[in-house]
């Protein structure tokens, strides 16, 4: 499986580390060139140090072959905007992470898969892992 990677956040980093383990191929486009850096150093991967919104990152990432685009930042504007492209280049699986709960129903309408309130869904996690009482 082809992955591209948008935001190489701790849960882009954690994923890319998960895909790789089971042998998928995996690129992350970051926008920070001090990230991007870093986990280039760390990992056997392709890294491109861009903006979502540059012209032809996409390209480079290799979306005409991805099968699927997940957007890790912080930015739910940057994450929108990486599913409208990736809407575009026809990638068979959008998954975004979404961080103000208003925004879900515009990742929603375009068929994005979308993880509200990351913090929570660990927090839940946790507390499942607790013995019970």
């Amino acid at each position: 499986m082809n992955l591209i990677i948008v935001g190489a956040s701790p849960e882009g980093v954690s994923l890319a580390e998960l895909a790789l383990k089971d042998g998928h191929n995996v690129a992350i486009i970051e926008a920070s060139e001090e990230r991007a850096l870093e986990v280039l150093q760390e990992y056997d991967i392709k890294v491109f140090h861009a903006n979502i919104t540059q012209g032809g990152i996409l390209d480079e990432a290799g979306a005409d072959q991805a099968d699927a685009i997940i957007a890790t930042t912080s930015d739910d504007s940057a994450n929108l905007m990486t599913m409208f492209l990736g809407k575009e280049y026809n990638i068979p699986t959008l998954i975004s992470m979404v961080h103000e709960k208003e925004h879900r129903g515009l990742f929603t309408k375009i068929g994005v898969h979308v993880i509200v309130d990351p913090e929570v869904i660990i927090a839940h996690h946790l507390y499942n892992l607790l013995p019970e009482a």
